[in-house]
Order: C-alpha cells, then structure tokens, then sequence
C-alpha cells in the first residue's frame, strides 16, 4: 500500500493532477498527496466520497471544494486498493471527472488568488 506523502494545495498546479486515462497506480500516487482521512476521519470520508459518488452518478456533478475533491480522490483510490481490483469503467469515469475538475478548480485558486489553504 502507497505511503501518503501530503501536498498541501497551494503547491500544486493543473499539471500536477494525472491525466483522467493515466495509469491507475499513477492516479493512486497522486491521490495520496492527501489524507482525506486525517481531514475528514475514516467515516466522514467515506460517507462524503459515497456521497459525492452517487451525487456525480445521478447527475454529473462534483463538489468545487478542493479538500473534498482531493479527499473523495482518495478515497477512491483506497476502495480499489482495499478490493485489490483495477476500478470498473464506470469508477474509472468517476475518478477522471474528479481529476478534470480538480484541475480546473486548481488553476481557478491560483488565478488572482493570494494564497490557498494550507490543506
């Protein structure tokens, strides 16, 4: 299992964020710049990402918030691990919307803001 190795926020950028048809190991490495556990705890972790899981699923939508981007991200990524399969087509769909729109979200706190959350 992947250590996590924390990236705050502000020192990431789009470019940092994998492609949506990136290796899933590369998206799993990624996804442990973040310890969705340390900010929301085991159960409010899950109980977001499953959430935000059903939520996309019925109508396409994701939180625009950075930290329950990244922490639904991994989540995500621990599921797969935990069930020690490769994500189905309709999780890998998930995950690269959750990527796309992390990206966008990153590059919309960079631009004119003064400083992003420490997270």
């Amino acid at each position: 299992m992947p250590e996590i190795a924390s990236v705050p926020h502000r020192a990431l950028t789009s470019r940092d964020v994998p492609d949506p048809r990136a290796e899933f190991d590369d998206i799993v490495a990624f996804a442990y710049t973040y310890d969705g556990y340390a900010r929301f705890g085991m159960e409010g972790c899950g109980t977001l990402a499953n959430a935000t899981v059903a939520r996309f699923l019925a109508d396409r939508t994701l939180p625009d918030d950075l930290d329950e981007l990244r922490a639904c991200l991994f989540f995500e990524a621990r599921r797969w691990i935990v069930l020690e399969q490769e994500p189905d087509a309709r999780a890998r769909l998930y995950v690269g919307a959750v990527l796309d729109h992390l990206a966008g979200r990153l590059d919309d706190a960079h631009v004119g803001a003064t400083e992003l959350p420490n997270a």
